[in-house]
């Protein structure tokens, strides 16, 4: 491994259950003031209720379609969400998406 690198892969990290029909495969799970990244599952038809951002959120949809209560974003798109937003995160489909908080974790 070269030095200052380090490496995770999603089909080795655990998954756990967070509410019915949603999974995550954390990644890296940074302290509080450093990146933590994962991978969310959601089943088709899960939802997750509302979910106010404690701290800055990326999302890449990696494949299916991905709501948050007002828009549906289809694989690859990018979503920022800043400190304070608001959004409601569910899936009619189904999707994977990568999300990332670059600041420690957002819960």
């Amino acid at each position: 491994m070269l030095a200052g690198f380090e490496v995770a892969r999603a089909d080795q990290a655990p998954l756990q259950q967070v509410t019915e029909g949603i999974t995550v495969a954390m990644l890296q799970e940074g302290a509080a003031d450093e990146l933590s990244a994962m991978i969310i599952e959601f089943a088709p038809g899960a939802t997750f209720g509302e979910e106010t951002h404690k701290k800055q959120e990326i999302l890449f949809v990696l494949e299916g379609e991905f709501g948050d209560g007002e828009r549906v974003h289809r694989a690859g798109t990018l979503i920022t969400a800043q400190e304070g937003s608001v959004h409601w995160p569910q899936s009619k489909t189904g999707c994977r998406l990568l999300v990332l908080y670059p600041n420690g974790p957002g819960e």
